[in-house]
C-alpha cells in the first residue's frame, strides 16, 4: 500500500479567503485526502448602511469607515468575508428596529451562516468537480444544527459528523461536539455523553490500528488544548490552562487509535503522541486570513512524515 497524503485544517470560522485557500491547497500539496473540521461557521455580522446616495458607512474592527462609491463598497464587503464576519446591508431605520429586536437578529445571524455555507458548497462542487482527491467536511460547537443539512448536499465533498467513513484504508469517526465552553455553543455534551458517543462510534470500528478520530475538541492535558486563562469572561494575559476534553484524553488512552485529529483551541498548534496515537491540532489564524493546515503521510499504520502548513 502506498502512502497516502492527507491534508487537514481546522476552525475556518467563516473565512472566505481561508475556504478558497483551502480548495486551493488540495492540489498544490497533492493530497489524497482532505478534510476540513469545524468550526466553519463566522461570529460576527457587520451592519454596512446604504445611505441613499451612492454612498455608505460601516464600523469595522473599531474604525468608522466612509465608502464613496459601489467600488469602494465591494472592496469592502470583500475585506469583511476574508476574515469570517458577515456584512449585512441595512439602513438607520432597520438598524435602530433590530437593536430592541434581538430574535430578529439571529434570524439574520443565521441565515447569513447558511447562505455562505450554501456558497462554499457550490464552489467546492465547481472548483474540485475533477480532483482525485477524497474530501470531508464537518461542523465544530459553534455551527448551528441546521448545518448538516447543508453540508450533506454537497457532490464533491462528504459529510463526517457522527459516522464512521472510509478515508483511503482508515476508517474515521467524527465527533463535531465538545465539551460545555463558557459561551453555551450549539454542540456541547457533557463529557458523559461526549465519552458515550464516542464508545458508541469506537464500536463500529473494525481495526483499531487504522482508525482516525476526528474530534473537533482536542484531549485534555496535552500539547493540543491550552487556551489563555479566562478570568470573568476575560483573557488573562500570559496565563494559559487546559480546556480540551478528558473523555477525549480517556477514549484515546482505552482504544489506542491510528491519529487522532483535532481544532477548538486556536492557539494551540502542536502534535503529540499519546501512547502510540499520533494526535494534531494545525491551530487557526482565519481572522488574519491564513491559512493553517498539517500534511500528513500516512504509511500503512506508521506516521511517515508531517509537516505544518502555513499561507
Amino acid at each position: 500500500m502506498r502512502p497516502i497524503r492527507l491534508f487537514f485544517v481546522t476552525d475556518l470560522h467563516g473565512s472566505e479567503l481561508c475556504f478558497r485557500k483551502f480548495i486551493s491547497a488540495i492540489s498544490i500539496y497533492n493530497a489524497d485526502a482532505a478534510i476540513a473540521l469545524g468550526d466553519l461557521a463566522g461570529k460576527m455580522v457587520v451592519p454596512v448602511f446604504d445611505n441613499g446616495n451612492g454612498t455608505y458607512d460601516v464600523n469595522f474592527l473599531a474604525q468608522d469607515i466612509h465608502l464613496n462609491n459601489k467600488t469602494e463598497l465591494d472592496q469592502q464587503l470583500a475585506k469583511i468575508n476574508n476574515i469570517g464576519f458577515y456584512p449585512y446591508m441595512t439602513d438607520k431605520k432597520e438598524a435602530d428596529h433590530l437593536r430592541s429586536n434581538q430574535n430578529e437578529v439571529m434570524t439574520i445571524f443565521h441565515r447569513l451562516i447558511n447562505e455562505r455555507m450554501q456558497h462554499w458548497i457550490e464552489l467546492a462542487d465547481e472548483k474540485l468537480n475533477d480532483s482525485k482527491a477524497t474530501i470531508f467536511m464537518a461542523p465544530g460547537n459553534d455551527d448551528p444544527m441546521e448545518m448538516d443539512a447543508i453540508l450533506e448536499s454537497s457532490k464533491v465533498m462528504k459529510s463526517a459528523a457522527m459516522k464512521n467513513l472510509d478515508v483511503l484504508g482508515y476508517e474515521m469517526i467524527t465527533i463535531a461536539h465538545t465539551s460545555p465552553t463558557p459561551w453555551d455553543t450549539p454542540r456541547e455534551w457533557s463529557e458523559e455523553e461526549l465519552a458515550k458517543n464516542i464508545d458508541k462510534l469506537a464500536g463500529t470500528i473494525k481495526t483499531m490500528e487504522r482508525a482516525i478520530f476526528n474530534f473537533h475538541d482536542p484531549p485534555y492535558g496535552t500539547m493540543l488544548d491550552y487556551a489563555p486563562k479566562l478570568r470573568d469572561m476575560r483573557q488573562s494575559a500570559g496565563e494559559t490552562e487546559h480546556v480540551g476534553s478528558k473523555a477525549v484524553s480517556e477514549a484515546i488512552k482505552k482504544y489506542q487509535p491510528f491519529l487522532g485529529l483535532h481544532g477548538h483551541i486556536h492557539e494551540s498548534r502542536a502534535a503529540q503522541k499519546i501512547g502510540r496515537t499520533f494526535c494534531v491540532n494545525p491551530g487557526s489564524e482565519y481572522g488574519e486570513g491564513v491559512l493553517r493546515g498539517v500534511l500528513l503521510t500516512l504509511a500503512d499504520t506508521k506516521m511517515k512524515s508531517y509537516v505544518f502548513t502555513s499561507g
